[in-house]
């Protein structure tokens, strides 16, 4: 940003603050007068900002220095001056046109491959995407928190919504004999199948006491991550099972009956690469089965310490809490959920605060909304298989 950028930006800012301090002394034909002068700086300042990007992009830069010189703005540094904008945004505290500049060219580098357009941010408030090092944070709880995600396909797509041409498991005919000097007959051609996917808009909103808002950025930061990840993964979870269950429940009765899930129902390369994902009820029943010899039918992942593997294949658990058990019977799905299901993903979190709209007004509290956006598609029903294991106490 240069010199004559920066003074434009000073200036209109004053400008504004003169419009609201004449509002507030109810001057209205002044403060009129006064919004020339706005509107006129406005058009400088979209006017010189519009050269400088000109010039940049003609000199194949990112960034004009105040001297003139140009240089390739260092992302980091960005993203530092970005995050206090978001903290100062979630704290209703005014945004100058300077910070909205940094907000623009923040979010022009994260969504320069996600077809989004930057929004408008009006003063002391924030639309704006949660910057990538905290998104990096978020996605990291989100493991600790026990998210599925991890288990299924996951895309990320810059569209709100699209198809996806995917190949299918059909059934295929060997290449045929040929003599010599004998002519090559037509091969059948691969399967495919279309699926489509329309990305859904999922939001909270966290009410922040002032004594939170006045504490440390680190501990705000810190609090805001840990409610994130730990709505995406459970909103997340939620999706996800939900789709499970849309296939037809297997009844269970026996470790025998989980063998031939793995031997027969599934496709050998599907049976390989299968987990088992199961509630708590499921995985003690599990981990009390033996053999003839008394030993643990479940043995321990050395990859993974605490992590336990029935015939080489890992065992997901959620808790009882989000998926039960009804009528002793514990859900366990067996299968590649990575080929069963895709979860569409627009990658970004955003975030946007107030204190006037909702209960924040009426409690003097500032609540913070998040969005995130997403889809849940089936692939292949055949790559998992729905199991009801029954797990009836033994007299």
């Amino acid at each position: 940003m240069t010199k004559e950028l920066r003074a434009l930006l000073q200036k209109l800012d004053n400008a504004k603050q003169e419009v609201r301090s004449l509002l507030a002394e109810d001057k209205t034909q002044e403060a009129k007068d006064k919004m020339d002068e706005v509107r006129s700086l406005q058009a400088k300042v979209d006017l010189q900002r519009e050269l400088e990007e000109t010039e940049a992009r003609g000199l194949g830069v990112k960034e004009l220095k105040d001297d003139g010189t140009v240089e390739e703005r260092d992302m980091q540094e960005l993203e530092k001056e970005y995050t206090g904008i978001v903290l100062r945004g979630i704290r209703r505290r005014p945004i100058s046109e300077e910070m909205r500049s940094v907000i623009r060219e923040y979010e022009k580098r994260a969504v320069m491959n996600e077809g989004n357009t930057n929004p408008v941010i009006p003063d002391g408030d924030v639309g704006i995407l949660v910057p990538q090092d905290i998104q990096t944070q978020i996605n990291t709880l989100m493991r600790e928190w026990n998210d599925l995600s991890q288990y299924v396909t996951v895309e990320n797509v810059s569209a709100l919504s699209g198809t996806r041409v995917l190949e299918t498991d059909a059934n295929m005919t060997p290449f045929a004999d040929v003599d010599e000097y004998g002519e090559i007959q037509e091969t059948d051609n691969p399967k495919f199948t279309s699926i489509s996917y329309k990305v859904k808009s999922r939001a909270g909103y966290l009410p922040l006491t002032n004594e939170l808002l006045a504490d440390t950025d680190a501990n705000l930061i810190g609090y805001v991550t840990n409610w994130i990840a730990r709505k995406a993964a459970h909103t997340r979870n939620v999706h996800i099972l939900a789709l499970l269950q849309t296939l037809t429940p297997k009844e269970l009765a026996d470790l025998k009956a989980i063998n031939k899930v793995l031997n027969v129902d599934l496709d050998p390369a599907i049976s390989r690469s299968a987990i088992l994902l199961t509630n708590q009820d499921g995985y003690d029943w599990l981990d009390n089965q033996v053999d003839g010899m008394g030993r643990p039918i479940l043995s321990d992942d050395i990859t993974q310490p605490g992590r336990k593997l029935f015939k080489g294949r890992p065992i997901a658990v959620v808790s009882n809490r989000n998926l039960p058990s009804a009528n002793d019977k514990a859900p366990l799905f067996i299968g590649n959920l990575k080929q069963f299901m895709v979860l569409f993903n627009r990658r970004f979190f955003e975030l946007a605060s107030t204190r006037e709209g909702g209960d924040a007004w009426r409690r003097n509290t500032t609540e913070m909304r998040t969005i995130m956006r997403d889809d849940y598609v089936q692939w292949d029903a055949a790559a998992a298989v729905y199991g009801q294991l029954d797990i009836t106490p033994t007299p």
